[in-house]
């Protein structure tokens, strides 16, 4: 298993770990006699798995990010997509100064240069607090990676986002019980599993790469 792979599970294992032992209070907690305890550790629960979520997205595409980038290969060997993100930072640069000259300049001797350079990521796939489904896809697309789960959880990510930020901002937000939780933690988890699998292959067979600079064989 390769080292992404390890670290990747890794992450998740402790994640799901939490999550699993705050289910068994709510388990074994009688929500007859304790209603308070039983909803309020609902309410944890929930800011937790968004917590988690949003956590092990950032750290998915950092992970991904970081390997191409220790790679030491030269933008041009790399998908379009892939380069336009590592150039972000100064794309957002070059709004400064849309002359005529300026826009030249870039295009005609900036652009090629930076094309031949080792590829970096000098702005990082944020989540703003606030990782919204097409947020998420928006993100994964971006640097190439799978995402259709996001469009199957569509709602569920969308509420779960909602739910964690009433509940942030004080509000008496209530999750009734497991049933209703579990449906937002499977949602939750089979985008964060597809998230953390496509990383993966697309590390292990350079899927970043463009089509005519195939895997190496080493």
């Amino acid at each position: 298993m390769s080292n992404w792979a390890n670290e990747i599970e890794a992450d998740l294992n402790w994640r799901e770990g939490e999550l699993a032992a705050i289910k068994i209070q709510i388990l074994t907690t009688d929500r007859v006699k304790h209603p308070v305890r039983y909803e309020a550790l609902l309410r944890a629960i929930t800011t937790l798995l968004y917590a988690h979520y949003e956590g092990f997205c950032r750290f998915a595409w950092d992970l991904y990010l970081d390997t191409i980038q220790r790679q030491n290969i030269k933008r041009n060997q790399c998908r379009e997509e892939v380069i336009k993100l590592s150039l972000r930072k100064r794309f957002k640069e070059l709004g400064g100064d849309l002359s005529a000259d300026g826009v030249w300049s870039f295009f005609s001797n900036e652009l090629p240069a930076l094309i031949n350079e080792n590829i970096e990521f000098n702005i990082r796939l944020e989540a703003d607090s606030n990782l919204k489904p097409m947020l998420l896809k928006k993100n994964s697309t971006d640097a190439g990676l799978s995402c259709s789960m996001v469009d199957q959880h569509e709602l569920l990510l969308k509420t779960l986002v909602s739910r964690r930020n009433n509940i942030a901002h004080g509000q008496k937000d209530i999750i009734h019980d497991l049933t209703e939780y579990n449906k937002y933690e499977n949602a939750a988890l089979e985008a964060m599993y597809e998230l953390g699998l496509s990383v993966i292959d697309c590390l292990d067979n350079q899927k970043y790469l463009k089509p005519s600079n195939p895997p190496s064989s080493s």
